[in-house]
């Protein structure tokens, strides 16, 4: 690509990456605002169904394709001519929002990458940007969603390109999507958005004893992300079968999460659980935490419910390796880094990003222990993924 495109693509990102920063940082000021109301107020679980329902019809008037979220935004990248109307922007917005104050376990990383991926298409368009042009700045825009929410541009940057097309990293895009994701989580910065923050772990020796327990660590993570696709498209098949109409899906899966949290008699598992995600790295969490979370994330997600599956995962991984710790004989924050970086990967199968994230959370602290774990992860959880339009470069 010529200097001159290369250097026009670089403006438009800078651009893609301050609005995309903008909204971000506002949704996630929201978000926290929605998070701390519904744990103060359980009762508001109750009205999950009822929120579902709302946003069931909202998407039905107005949101046309909307439903398909990231996978639309990964179709269009891979070469989709199916238009990414505006509304999927502010419909995924409010639609997380309402999903966490009313205790939904779900994530956040579809907004971020929505909102993204859907002003990068609409500056294509604003400015007459040719097929191939359009494909960058969406990259650019997923980019920068991603970097956004969770204050990783590295991770952002490899994620966006490493999410539509397995195997395959188109370098054309790389200037130009992490460009958008430093402006992107710069701008957020400035609006006064604090991303989380974990416990670093200890460096452990690279011995062969050491390497076989991280081999049983990554294909138990690798498993674990199967299992969560697996259920996902499972609630969402048995749903759509005994519920024939869509608000009927949404609210007898709103229901059962409701039920859920009562029997459970606490809120550890709804919205992100990032306090569960904070034990984990101290040992302090129950021993099924990883499985609880799992199911009930994917009963939502397998509903209907916005949000996202990464925050979600990172939890079921850092619990289940906190779980595993204890029988494998390892620190409970070694093995609670390695399985978020290790479920997450499994689900993405985006290990390099993956891999970029644990550097960006944890620093260089056990780095080859962390690249073993994102790639058995990914082998172990094998083709299928949470995004069903990935394409597949063997």
């Amino acid at each position: 690509m010529k200097s001159k495109n290369i250097l026009k693509l670089i403006l438009i990102s800078i651009l893609i990456g301050g609005i995309s920063g903008l909204f971000i940082g506002i949704f996630l000021i929201f978000l926290e605002k929605a998070v701390d109301i519904n744990l103060k107020h359980k009762f508001l679980v109750f009205i999950l169904p009822l929120s579902g329902m709302l946003m069931t019809f909202l998407y039905s008037k107005y949101g046309g394709n909307s439903q398909k979220g990231n996978n639309l935004i990964i179709e269009n990248i891979n070469g989709s001519k199916e238009e990414i109307k505006f509304i999927m922007a502010p419909l995924v917005f409010l639609g997380t929002v309402l999903t966490h104050l009313f205790g939904g376990s779900v994530g956040r990383e579809g907004t971020g990458v929505q909102i993204g991926g859907t002003i990068g298409n609409a500056l294509s368009k604003i400015l007459k940007c040719s097929t191939y042009e359009k494909k960058i700045l969406l990259i650019s825009g997923v980019a920068a969603g991603f970097s956004s929410v969770f204050g990783t541009p590295l991770t952002g940057t490899i994620f966006a390109l490493e999410i539509s097309n397995i195997g395959s990293l188109n370098y054309n895009s790389m200037i130009p999507a992490i460009t958008s994701a430093i402006v992107g989580n710069s701008v957020v910065k400035i609006l006064g958005v604090k991303h989380s923050h974990y416990k670093i772990p200890p460096v452990e020796s690279v011995d062969l004893t050491n390497i076989l327990k991280v081999i049983i660590l990554a294909i138990c993570f690798g498993l674990a992300s199967r299992l969560f696709v697996y259920m996902t498209h499972w609630f969402k098949e048995k749903l759509i079968k005994y519920c024939k109409n869509q608000y009927l899906k949404i609210f007898v899966g709103g229901s059962l999460m409701v039920l859920a949290t009562l029997i459970l008699g606490n809120n550890l598992y709804n919205n992100l659980s990032l306090g569960l995600l904070s034990s984990a790295f101290d040992g302090n969490v129950p021993y099924l935490a990883f499985i609880i979370k799992l199911m009930l994330t994917t009963l939502c997600l397998g509903a209907g419910y916005q949000g996202g599956e990464v925050t979600p995962l990172f939890v079921i991984g850092a619990t289940l390796g906190a779980t595993l710790s204890n029988i494998l004989g390892l620190p409970f924050a070694f093995s609670a880094a390695l399985g978020l970086v290790g479920v997450f990967s499994g689900a993405t199968n985006a290990p390099i990003a993956c891999f970029m994230m644990y550097l960006e959370l944890f620093g260089s602290n056990n780095i080859i222990f962390a690249m073993l774990v994102c790639m058995i992860a990914v082998f172990i959880s094998g083709h299928k993924g949470i995004y069903t339009s990935q394409l597949w470069n063997e």
